[in-house]
Protein backbone atom coordinates (compact mmCIF):
# COMPACT_ATOMS: atom_id res chain seq x y z
CA UNK A 1 0.00 0.00 0.00
CA UNK A 2 3.08 2.72 0.78
CA UNK A 3 4.14 1.80 -3.03
CA UNK A 4 0.97 3.67 -3.86
CA UNK A 5 0.59 6.50 -1.60
CA UNK A 6 4.37 7.34 -1.59
CA UNK A 7 6.59 6.69 -5.47
CA UNK A 8 9.92 8.12 -4.05
CA UNK A 9 9.85 5.57 -1.37
CA UNK A 10 9.01 3.10 -3.13
CA UNK A 11 11.86 3.91 -6.01
CA UNK A 12 14.34 4.20 -2.78
CA UNK A 13 13.89 0.59 -1.85
CA UNK A 14 14.30 -0.81 -4.89
CA UNK A 15 17.37 1.08 -6.60
CA UNK A 16 19.52 -0.61 -8.40
CA UNK A 17 23.12 -0.59 -7.47
CA UNK A 18 25.20 2.07 -9.14
CA UNK A 19 27.47 0.22 -10.85
CA UNK A 20 27.65 -3.49 -12.08
CA UNK A 21 30.93 -5.29 -12.20
CA UNK A 22 31.95 -6.21 -16.00
CA UNK A 23 31.44 -9.41 -17.72
CA UNK A 24 35.27 -10.12 -17.20
CA UNK A 25 35.62 -9.20 -13.81
CA UNK A 26 32.45 -11.72 -13.00
CA UNK A 27 34.20 -14.49 -14.82
CA UNK A 28 37.29 -13.78 -13.31
CA UNK A 29 35.46 -13.62 -10.08
CA UNK A 30 34.05 -17.34 -10.21
CA UNK A 31 36.64 -18.75 -11.87
CA UNK A 32 38.46 -17.82 -8.35
CA UNK A 33 35.95 -18.94 -6.51
CA UNK A 34 36.00 -22.36 -8.77
CA UNK A 35 39.92 -22.67 -8.72
CA UNK A 36 39.59 -22.02 -4.72
CA UNK A 37 37.23 -24.89 -3.94
CA UNK A 38 39.10 -27.78 -5.86
CA UNK A 39 42.40 -29.05 -6.20
CA UNK A 40 43.45 -27.19 -9.61
CA UNK A 41 46.76 -26.44 -9.65
CA UNK A 42 47.63 -29.94 -8.61
CA UNK A 43 45.33 -31.41 -11.29
CA UNK A 44 46.99 -29.24 -14.15
CA UNK A 45 50.23 -30.09 -13.03
CA UNK A 46 49.26 -33.88 -13.43
CA UNK A 47 47.99 -33.03 -17.13
CA UNK A 48 50.60 -31.55 -18.17
CA UNK A 49 52.54 -34.97 -16.86
CA UNK A 50 49.91 -36.78 -18.81
CA UNK A 51 51.05 -34.53 -21.93
CA UNK A 52 54.47 -35.35 -21.50
CA UNK A 53 53.92 -39.07 -21.62
CA UNK A 54 51.54 -38.95 -24.56
CA UNK A 55 53.20 -36.66 -26.60
CA UNK A 56 55.74 -38.25 -28.65
CA UNK A 57 53.55 -40.19 -29.95
CA UNK A 58 51.25 -37.90 -30.53
CA UNK A 59 52.94 -36.12 -33.26
CA UNK A 60 51.71 -33.47 -35.51
CA UNK A 61 49.82 -35.29 -37.73
CA UNK A 62 49.64 -39.20 -36.15
CA UNK A 63 52.43 -40.14 -38.34
CA UNK A 64 54.53 -41.88 -35.67
CA UNK A 65 51.70 -43.48 -34.25
CA UNK A 66 50.84 -45.26 -37.37
CA UNK A 67 53.97 -46.23 -37.86
CA UNK A 68 54.89 -47.71 -34.44
CA UNK A 69 51.79 -49.99 -34.28
CA UNK A 70 49.94 -51.83 -31.18
CA UNK A 71 53.33 -51.11 -28.81
CA UNK A 72 52.42 -47.51 -29.02
CA UNK A 73 48.87 -47.53 -27.20
CA UNK A 74 50.51 -48.55 -23.85
CA UNK A 75 51.94 -44.62 -23.14
CA UNK A 76 48.77 -43.31 -25.06
CA UNK A 77 46.39 -45.92 -22.52
CA UNK A 78 48.83 -44.51 -19.32
CA UNK A 79 48.36 -40.91 -20.44
CA UNK A 80 45.06 -41.09 -21.03
CA UNK A 81 44.32 -42.71 -17.31
CA UNK A 82 46.24 -39.89 -15.94
CA UNK A 83 44.37 -37.44 -17.84
CA UNK A 84 40.96 -39.19 -16.41
CA UNK A 85 42.07 -38.82 -13.02
CA UNK A 86 43.09 -34.92 -13.25
CA UNK A 87 39.66 -34.36 -14.51
CA UNK A 88 37.80 -36.46 -11.86
CA UNK A 89 40.07 -34.59 -9.21
CA UNK A 90 38.73 -31.26 -10.31
CA UNK A 91 35.02 -32.40 -11.15
CA UNK A 92 33.96 -34.47 -8.28
CA UNK A 93 36.78 -33.13 -5.52
CA UNK A 94 35.67 -34.78 -2.60
CA UNK A 95 36.56 -38.34 -4.52
CA UNK A 96 40.00 -36.65 -5.00
CA UNK A 97 42.47 -39.59 -3.11
CA UNK A 98 41.20 -42.59 -5.29
CA UNK A 99 42.35 -41.00 -8.61
CA UNK A 100 45.21 -39.36 -6.93
CA UNK A 101 46.82 -43.18 -6.19
CA UNK A 102 45.83 -44.24 -9.24
CA UNK A 103 47.04 -41.44 -11.17
CA UNK A 104 50.50 -41.92 -8.96
CA UNK A 105 51.06 -45.66 -10.37
CA UNK A 106 50.51 -44.46 -13.76
CA UNK A 107 53.00 -42.34 -13.60
CA UNK A 108 55.49 -44.76 -12.19
CA UNK A 109 54.63 -47.25 -14.47
CA UNK A 110 55.20 -45.21 -17.47
CA UNK A 111 59.16 -45.01 -16.28
CA UNK A 112 59.40 -48.46 -18.06
CA UNK A 113 56.11 -48.84 -20.67
CA UNK A 114 56.48 -45.37 -22.08
CA UNK A 115 59.42 -43.42 -23.38
CA UNK A 116 61.19 -43.46 -19.70
CA UNK A 117 58.09 -41.85 -18.78
CA UNK A 118 58.08 -39.28 -21.39
CA UNK A 119 61.66 -38.65 -20.79
CA UNK A 120 61.49 -38.33 -17.25
CA UNK A 121 59.64 -35.21 -17.04
CA UNK A 122 56.41 -36.75 -17.53
CA UNK A 123 57.17 -39.24 -14.86
CA UNK A 124 57.95 -36.26 -12.44
CA UNK A 125 55.03 -34.51 -13.11
CA UNK A 126 52.56 -37.07 -12.78
CA UNK A 127 53.92 -37.83 -9.31
CA UNK A 128 54.08 -34.29 -8.22
CA UNK A 129 50.70 -33.96 -9.80
CA UNK A 130 49.00 -36.95 -7.77
CA UNK A 131 50.39 -35.96 -4.57
CA UNK A 132 49.62 -31.85 -4.83
CA UNK A 133 45.75 -33.65 -5.89
CA UNK A 134 46.04 -36.17 -2.61
CA UNK A 135 46.91 -33.39 -0.69
CA UNK A 136 44.59 -30.77 -1.27
CA UNK A 137 42.27 -29.86 1.48
CA UNK A 138 39.21 -27.94 1.14
CA UNK A 139 38.71 -24.65 2.76
CA UNK A 140 36.60 -24.14 5.52
CA UNK A 141 33.63 -21.98 6.00
CA UNK A 142 35.84 -19.25 7.97
CA UNK A 143 39.01 -19.34 5.05
CA UNK A 144 36.27 -19.21 2.41
CA UNK A 145 34.10 -16.06 4.94
CA UNK A 146 37.76 -14.15 5.17
CA UNK A 147 38.11 -14.55 1.68
CA UNK A 148 34.42 -12.54 0.96
CA UNK A 149 35.26 -10.40 3.12
CA UNK A 150 38.54 -9.65 1.62
CA UNK A 151 37.02 -9.25 -1.77
CA UNK A 152 34.39 -6.77 -0.44
CA UNK A 153 36.84 -4.43 1.18
CA UNK A 154 38.45 -4.41 -2.46
CA UNK A 155 35.08 -4.16 -4.11
CA UNK A 156 34.25 -0.39 -1.93
CA UNK A 157 37.92 0.55 -2.49
CA UNK A 158 36.81 0.41 -6.31
CA UNK A 159 33.75 2.38 -5.92
CA UNK A 160 35.09 4.77 -4.14
CA UNK A 161 37.91 5.39 -6.31
CA UNK A 162 35.52 5.65 -8.97
CA UNK A 163 33.25 7.92 -7.22
CA UNK A 164 36.22 10.04 -6.76
CA UNK A 165 36.93 10.54 -10.71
Amino acid sequence: MTDLIDPVARTATTAEPAHRPSVLRRARTGFTRFRRTRPFWGALVLLAGAWFIASPLLGENLEFYTTVGVRSITPLLLAGGMAAAAAIAVVVPAQRHFPALVAMMLAVASLPLANLGGWLIGMVLGIAGSGLVFAWAPYTEKQLARFAERDARRQARRAAKRAAR
